[in-house]
């Protein structure tokens, strides 16, 4: 599917397609949900073309209609070369042409790019397999629904193809029998094409024939717009009302999103405002075909130009040699050809087929639009350029954590776009229209020559790549110097994984038994219980202790979640640096700090002094990862990536500030390749768990080190090469263990063995007797573990999900894995950190002790689901539902030791 036609004219339709989707994915949380959404959206989307093509077959028909009795006369009179002659001049006396019959097939034509699409993205889309919607199993394949002998019937194309004839019947009333035959072939035609396909293909093409059956029922009305309109007006009144009621975004995401779709209200009022501007400001460009086509073109050609070419060029020419090499392609100008020729697809194919279906006023329409586009994208671009940072290979910040602006930015940034508009306007208005084509045809040889420049640059990059390939057969740079361990002195390690599960501990050490040799000292605490099972609520006992489980929190409901949350990502930091004696403190990616998806490293800005450092690493090390592991690991990963992305990112680039966030998408620019996505994902923790051995040095700057190392590797779940647990393109070993076809034990064992690697590295250089080493998990996963004691209660509750990991080794512990049955939580990590650092420990925050002894009564554990701070309804408290909270104490597999206990 790399070949011209696929990238000029269906590649823009995929990503439309895969755009709503992952939209309605992420709002919905349903993959269901998201096919109906997408349905809808191109319908809605398709609309003005569809009501164009209805118009040119109407046109069709009325003329065949009012010559079809003198045509039936002549060739029932003449024959042969006599008939075509006369028929030919009767034609030409009705100035028509026996090709404009073509305008008859609009509709038919119309439906092939978006069916070709719609097949192209659905049909493959990894994030359908496996997943179930009302009566589908797996949208991922054929419905099958029920057999009949060795028949399987599949429901979804045969409804389908039952509301295709339906809608046909009611379209075709009153029409010829050539219309009804074409149309109820058409039907027949994808029943046959699409009875086989995946499930969620085949809803969406449903839900298109039922949205056309909804329009043809429209047609037939007496007012269809303005019923049209209202329908549209009540269903966006409730969906931001759901929207803001259901806590579903964040409030700023919630207030962008509904402003989107509230501008369907005032829509009758765009209607005469561009009735006013086709009339009043742009009647040059009405009046004057050559004049509109002449600045569409030219908007057209430089938004191509800006998109495919300018901004691809120069993120690439920026660093050359990093994008060269990847994948097998040597010269990374593929790319920029790639984003070129996608973005012709957009702006001349797509846009061009729009334009010239319509007339003359939708014309200066499109033309005014696009010259608009045209001069903010280079605005945008580079007078707003925004400063984001470092651009990973696969393009992801990894300098910051969100790439939102100033409120001052954004107002300025519009405000500048208004003065561009109103100036091209004002230049249209008045008849300037020669100097608005030379400005842009300059601004497009300026583009142009900016990107020779550019292909230079990456050419002479590309030779110094290939020549140091050549000389070294490496082009790798040192990695950084991050965990600076001391030989003399104390070293404190705390490792945080989260969500690893504690039940596959002791299965992971049977299979590899030398991990007591590596991991020589430790005891596993697997009676361990976890407060929630979600890291926002689950992760700050983890790092501050009892003061910061829910309950905790709730008591201080004067004070602020992200505030408290803060406060205990602070907390061991500041305790080894300002009351144990001698100690530095590094840590890397703490958890929802600033509440903040991307961590807000700055809250340790003013313990820097103290010897306090903190690290971004999750995704940083990705695309160097990729780079190293070309041998084993996933090969076209990167390529496939880019290819897709780069487009996007110039999206990102030319537009507003306010819309950034939104092309953005925290660096998924919403891709729908979950399996790119899976790697992607575990690779920007395990990546960094891989190289820990060259994060690692033995000069720490003072006598004693704490290290704390927060990594999501085990949040992620992907199937490796066993034994060694690894990532390959192609996994062909699966390993020995009861676990070994579940993802989630692949993911927790290669997250293991690389820390058992570390450790095993800080042992040969004589640093792992003088270390205490915490291992601890924010909460469990699975659902249902073997060990429990199951009843009617626990299926609700589901425990699984609130077993963590949480293993201690003490200074100069050795031996075999120790298995304890004690009780503990995951907030006993910070007391066996600082336990005899000091003679009292206490929280440097509160001043209260930092030990174990408000478990006494058992942990009160919060069941709710708070993934997001935006789920939560409250900036004090944790909203729980009050029947959510269960005490638990002893052992904790057993269901009778889980107390319900009502919160107020």
């Amino acid at each position: 599917m790399d070949s011209a036609f696929f990238s000029l004219v269906i590649y823009p339709l995929t990503q439309i397609i895969e755009l709503v989707f992952t939209f309605c994915k992420k709002l919905f949380d349903n993959t269901g949900i998201a096919i109906l959404g997408v349905s809808a959206a191109v319908s809605l989307l398709t609309l003005p073309l569809y009501i164009v093509a209805e118009h040119w077959q109407q046109v069709e028909r009325d003329i065949q209609k009012k010559m079809k009795g003198e045509v039936d006369k002549i060739k029932s009179v003449f024959k042969g070369n006599e008939q075509y002659m006369i028929l030919s001049t009767y034609y030409r006396q009705n100035h028509y042409h026996p090709i404009m019959s073509l305008r008859s097939a609009f509709g038919l034509l119309i439906q092939i790019p978006f069916f070709t699409a719609a097949y192209t993205c659905l049909s493959s889309m990894t994030a359908l397999q496996g997943k179930s919607f009302l009566f589908i199993r797996d949208m991922g394949a054929p419905d099958a629904l029920f057999t009949i002998g060795a028949f399987t019937v599949n429901v979804l194309p045969i409804a389908m193809t039952l509301i295709n004839m339906i809608s046909g019947t009611i379209y075709t009333k009153g029409l010829s029998i050539r219309d009804k035959v074409q149309t109820y072939g058409l039907a027949l035609l994808f029943v046959v094409i699409l009875y086989n396909s995946p499930a969620g293909l085949v809803m969406y093409w449903t839900m298109n024939n039922l949205f056309s059956l909804v329009k043809n029922v429209f047609y037939k009305m007496k007012h269809p717009v303005k019923v049209l309109y209202y329908i549209a007006c009540a269903l966006v009144t409730v969906f931001i009302i759901w929207l803001f009621a259901g806590h579903i975004l964040s409030v700023k995401r919630a207030l962008l999103v509904s402003f989107c779709f509230a501008l369907v209200y005032p829509a009758p009022l765009y209607v005469k405002a561009a009735n006013h501007l086709i009339d009043k400001t742009f009647v040059t460009l009405r009046d004057s075909r050559k004049t509109r086509t002449t600045l569409f073109a030219l908007s057209a050609v430089g938004l191509s130009l800006i998109v495919g070419l300018l901004i691809p060029s120069l993120l690439i020419a920026s660093s050359p040699e990093e994008f060269s090499g990847i994948d097998g392609f040597g010269n990374p100008l593929v790319f920029v050809k790639n984003s070129f020729v996608q973005a012709a697809g957009f702006f001349i194919i797509w846009c061009s087929l729009i334009f010239f279906l319509y007339k003359e006023r939708m014309q200066t329409l499109i033309a005014a639009a696009l010259a608009f586009l045209f001069g903010s994208a280079l605005l945008n671009a580079f007078v707003f350029p925004g400063d984001y940072g470092t651009l990973s290979k696969l393009l992801k910040f990894t300098d910051i954590t969100n790439v939102d602006s100033s409120v001052f930015a954004i107002i300025l940034n519009l405000t500048c776009v208004l003065i561009l508009v109103a100036g091209i306007s004002a230049a249209i208005k008045f008849r300037l229209n020669k100097y608005v084509h030379y400005a842009l045809g300059l601004l497009c040889v300026g583009i142009i020559a900016v990107t020779f420049s550019n292909v230079s640059k990456i050419n002479k990059g590309y030779a110094s790549y290939e020549e140091k390939r050549l000389a070294t057969g490496s082009t790798s740079s040192e990695l950084k110097k991050i965990f600076h361990f001391s030989k003399t002195g104390k070293n404190v390690l705390y490792i945080y994984l989260d969500r690893a599960q504690a039940q596959y501990v002791e299965p992971l050490f049977a299979e590899h038994p030398e991990l007591n040799e590596k991991l020589s000292g430790f005891t596993f605490y697997k009676n361990t219980v976890s407060f929630n099972g979600h890291t926002l609520l689950g992760s700050p006992p983890c790092f501050g202790g009892y003061e910061y489980t829910p309950e905790s929190m709730n008591a201080r409901s004067s004070e602020k979640l992200v505030d408290k949350t803060n406060e205990a990502l602070q907390t061991l930091p500041r305790f080894f640096t300002e009351q144990a004696q001698g100690f530095s403190a590094t840590i890397t990616d703490p958890s929802w700090a600033n509440y903040s998806w991307i961590p807000d490293i700055s809250i340790f800005d003013k313990y820097k002094s103290q010897g306090v450092s903190a690290y971004l690493t999750d995704g940083v090390y990705t695309d160097r990862w990729y780079k190293d592991h070309q041998d084993t690991a996933q090969i076209d990963i990167v390529s496939a990536s880019l290819k897709r992305n780069i487009l996007w990112y110039s999206f990102f680039k030319v537009s507003p500030l306010v819309l950034r966030p939104a092309f953005y998408n925290d660096g998924n620019y919403w891709s729908t390749n979950t399996a790119n996505d899976d790697y992607n994902d575990y690779l920007d923790g395990y990546s960094v768990l891989d190289y820990a051995v060259s994060f690692t040095d033995f000069e720490s700057p003072t006598e004693n080190s704490y290290i704390n190392l927060i990594n999501n590797t085990t949040h992620d779940n992907l199937f490796l090469q066993a034994p060694e647990y690894r990532p390959f393109s192609k996994v062909t070993d699966f390993g020995t263990s009861e676990y070994a076809h579940q993802k989630d034990y692949h993911s927790f064992a290669g997250a293991m063995l690389r820390v058992a690697d570390w450790l095993d590295f800080l042992k040969q250089n004589g640093c792992y007797d003088n270390t205490r080493i915490v291992l601890v998990a924010d909460h469990g996963a699975n659902s249902r573990e073997n060990g429990y004691e199951w009843n009617e209660d626990f299926e609700r509750i589901r425990p699984g999900r609130y077993h963590p990991l949480l293993m201690f080794k003490d200074f100069g512990s050795t031996g075999s894995l120790s298995v304890s049955e004690d009780f503990m939580t995951n907030a006993d990590a910070p007391s066996l950190l600082v336990k005899g650092i000091t003679e009292n420990p206490v929280n440097p925050a509160t001043g209260k002790a930092l030990d174990g002894h408000q478990k006494k009564d058992g942990a009160l554990i919060c069941l709710t689901d708070i993934f997001m701070p935006y789920h939560n309804k409250s900036d004090y408290v944790f909203t729980a539902d009050k029947e959510n909270w269960y005490r638990v104490s002893g052992n904790i597999f057993n269901s009778e030791n889980w107390k319900q206990e009502t919160q107020q």
